[in-house]
């Protein structure tokens, strides 16, 4: 598909979405390779989906029903780091694939590192509006908004240069950020970062702008901006804060709506969003939890069951803060959540914030709760053994073995199951009201199943999953592993541990109450 640029005949395009595909499932991979931690859920996902660097993702769905999603990428230390738009395609919004980059070689128009694209499908091409920034922030180079196309989603994309820059328009500002809508047949540019986010008309051909049709619609508060309608509103989703300073980032977004396509927008509480000039001031529609800080800068997308989603960035502070060297780049990771409407507003990821595990799309019932075990007390007993999960020797001291065992009638064989809003569950020993947890949060196959203490670590919740034959995986949330009686034992004291999810039966439990 593309020319050879080595000798082996393997063009810099085919070698990169070999290494990306040999990273799916891999923790710890290369920055310009990517890794997919795998969900042994037929039914819930886990975020963060893709990382440790994949900002700013855009999306589109293709005839097929095959979503595409394109991205920042910040590696850059030299040349050879950078990939030039990394690609994932995915069939069901949840397990994606690396399909290698957009562009063959830099755009020549400027010596830049390409930010912020924006991918749509338009005129029976697909079109890709991306950011080039001047590599090493050159001061004595232009930052500008440049187009390319092709005629299938994983390109290459064939470059037309730039279309707008600082020069060509009256405002303040770098012209980075692109977004673009078609409205009753005309062609819009919104483009901002921190000093107002603007629009312009294009061509038809889109590869020029018409003067005089400039506006803006809202303040310098925004940057990263989304615009599309739904129920005779236009929505405007804009990031506000900081979105580069690791685990201190501020990033959030901000949400106006207008009747009318070019505004005037204004957010829940009435304020017109051209007088939001302070980071963080209005209404927060996603921002941190506990777990995840600075989500921003995304897309939207709406599944078969017309469920909308917002595909974005976030920090996951139990996972890299950099995801190189020398502190850069920032490691913001690739996060899915649902979008639900409350009259006429959006919430995202259920309390705004972004989820830790969510109900797969098509399913339904993303944010209702309730989940495949009531809360309650259980015994849980494996399904190869026979066997009850309990606290050795009926211990209350933090840091015990759990195994398996026959029946005893001890409170240490019985376990408290209570699930948490974000679908996941805390699982306590009735006897020692401590926590079953992964031992030392390890996401290795083997590490030991223990009890502990609360600690609010993500390795004391679990999901609960159901096999659909009356038994349940439980797969921890910290590392996605299955909990597993260790080789395949059927003998009583056998221990417990976690293992990658292999649908043996010495995996699968049953919630006896």
């Amino acid at each position: 598909m593309t020319d050879s640029h080595d000798n082996c005949g393997i063009d810099r395009r085919s070698i990169l979405k070999i290494l990306g595909t040999g990273a799916l499932g891999a923790a710890g991979m290369a920055v310009s390779s990517g890794s997919v931690t795998a969900d042994p859920s037929a039914t819930h996902y886990h975020n963060p989906l893709y990382g440790p660097d994949f900002a700013d993702p855009t999306i589109h769905r293709a005839d097929d029903g095959t979503w595409w999603t394109y991205a920042s990428n910040m590696s850059y230390n030299n040349d050879a780091d950078e990939m030039l738009v990394p690609i994932l395609s995915s069939p069901d919004l949840v397990n994606w694939t690396y399909e290698g980059e957009a562009f063959d070689s830099r755009p020549g128009w400027l010596y830049g590192s390409v930010w912020a694209p924006d991918i749509h499908y338009h005129n029976g091409q697909w079109v890709l509006f991306y950011s080039l920034w001047p590599r090493e922030d050159d001061d004595s180079l232009v930052p500008g908004i440049g187009l390319a196309t092709s005629d299938t989603p994983d390109g290459p994309f064939t470059d037309h240069g730039e279309i707008l820059s600082n020069p060509d328009h009256p405002y303040p500002g770098n012209t980075i950020d692109p977004y673009f809508v078609s409205h009753n047949g005309t062609p819009y540019l919104f483009w901002g970062n921190f000093a107002g986010v603007y629009v312009v008309e294009l061509t038809a051909d889109l590869q020029d702008v018409r003067s005089g049709t400039f506006d803006q619609i809202v303040g310098s508060a925004y940057e990263g901006a989304t615009i599309f309608q739904r129920d005779g509103y236009w929505y405007f989703f804009g990031s506000t804060g900081d979105c580069c300073a690791g685990f201190d980032s501020t990033y959030e977004i901000e949400v106006g709506r207008s009747e009318n396509f070019l505004g005037p927008y204004y957010d829940m509480n009435g304020t017109a969003m051209l007088d939001r000039d302070e980071w963080n001031a209005g209404p927060t529609h996603l921002g941190d939890n506990a777990r995840f800080v600075g989500p921003g800068h995304g897309d939207v997308t709406v599944a078969d069951d017309g469920s909308w989603w917002f595909v974005y960035h976030a920090y996951d502070t139990e996972g890299p803060e950099y995801a190189g060297n020398n502190g850069w780049p920032p490691a913001r990771q690739f996060f899915l959540d649902p979008i639900q409407w409350e009259n006429g507003w959006p919430v995202i990821g259920c309390d705004g914030t972004p989820s830790a595990q969510m109900t797969n799309p098509g399913l339904g019932g993303y944010c209702e709760g309730g989940g495949p075990v009531a809360d309650g007390t259980y015994y849980i007993t494996n399904a190869n053994s026979g066997l009850h999960l309990e606290v050795a020797n009926g211990s209350t001291s933090a840091g015990a073995n759990v195994r398996q065992y026959s029946d005893t009638g001890c409170t240490c064989q019985q376990w408290n199951v209570t699930q948490n809003s974000s679908g996941t569950y805390d699982i306590t020993n009735v006897n020692s009201g401590q926590f079953l947890e992964v031992a030392n949060a390890s996401t290795e196959d083997g590490a030991n199943v223990r009890q502990y203490t609360d600690t609010g670590h993500s390795c004391q919740e679990w999901d609960i999953v159901d096999n659909g034959d009356g038994t349940y995986q439980l797969v921890n949330a910290n590392s996605g592993k299955a909990a597993d009686v260790a080789s395949q034992s059927t003998s009583d004291a056998a221990n417990v541990q976690q293992w990658t999810w292999n649908a043996g039966d010495h995996q699968r439990w049953r919630f006896i109450s």
